[in-house]
């Protein structure tokens, strides 16, 4: 294994905007050797409530159950993060959902800051800076994972996109509408597309179980809900699921149990369903962009 004394070319902060620490402890040993010139650097959302400018105060969010909830953590945790940008490269919002603090974190660092008495971009001070979510990682990296053209006639050079679907297993039933708009949305836009969602979308199963219960519950319980979920995902499915997200970050870690459901459902072929973690499709996005400087 190579060992970790070169100095980190790059910075990325992991965002959990919920308070919960142990939610983030899950997430360093899954993180922390993906890169060996990476600083990976972590962030917690405060038990400290805020006072908004229009006065409202905001508390810090638990665990994230809603999309409601999301919004809320977003404008609890914007303050806090503001002047944390300029020490990090990348940042990653380690919430799977249609997560608002992901658009503002890009509008701050596009944000004119003072720099050596002028203004600029901070993204743009010395070199780029991005964002992004695991809920849109995951998403981005299932699209690249099922897609190819095929030919369908080779006679007459005809060619088709696969048929292939990827999905997402979730915690509790309030999430299933709610990512299915969502990436509706981020696929089609803001009117969302449903009917041409589906093409590609096998849909969202969920466990059952708030983010917070999946550390609280028996192993065992857990487990036999993801198996469960990621069964029902597939066989329900009009064609081959090829990929499969963990959609939650709280999930991290349990790619056997979506993959023992995926040989239940598939038998052999389930060994080559693509399990995607977002915080890890997240991270890996990030540097690539921070490398290449997009």
């Amino acid at each position: 294994m190579t060992s970790k004394t070169t100095t980190p070319r790059f910075s990325v902060l992991i965002i959990n905007p919920n308070t919960s620490t142990q939610m983030t402890d899950a997430l360093k040993p899954i993180v922390e050797n993906l890169f060996y010139d990476v600083q990976f650097d972590y962030f917690t959302a405060p038990s400290t409530p805020v006072t908004l400018p229009d006065g409202r105060i905001i508390d810090g969010v638990p665990s994230i159950d809603s999309g409601e909830d999301s919004a809320r953590s977003a404008l609890h945790c914007r303050l806090f993060l503001e002047p944390l940008l300029s020490k990090h490269d990348a940042f990653l919002v380690a919430c799977y959902s249609a997560h608002p603090l992901v658009g503002m974190l890009k509008e701050l660092i596009d944000k004119p800051q003072k720099i050596a008495g002028y203004e600029a971009p901070l993204g743009k001070s010395s070199r780029r800076k991005y964002a992004t979510g695991i809920f849109e990682a995951s998403v981005a990296t299932s699209l690249t994972l099922i897609s190819s053209f095929r030919l369908f006639d080779d006679r007459n050079l005809k060619k088709c996109q696969a048929t292939d679907m990827f999905g997402i297993i979730t915690t509790g039933s309030i999430w299933k509408p709610e990512l299915t708009e969502a990436v509706a949305q981020m696929l089609f836009g803001s009117s969302g597309n449903e009917e041409n969602s589906m093409s590609r979308f096998a849909g969202v199963e969920t466990t059952g179980l708030t983010a917070s219960q999946l550390h609280k519950t028996p192993p065992e319980e857990v487990r036999k809900r993801m198996i469960d979920a990621t069964e029902r995902l597939l066989k329900n499915a009009p064609s081959p699921v090829t990929a499969v997200c963990l959609g939650c970050a709280g999930m991290a870690g349990m790619e056997d149990a979506v993959r023992e459901g995926c040989v239940n459902a598939y038998q052999d072929r389930g060994r080559s369903v693509c399990i995607i973690d977002g915080v890890v499709a997240g991270v890996g996005l990030l540097v690539n962009a921070c490398k290449a400087n997009f």
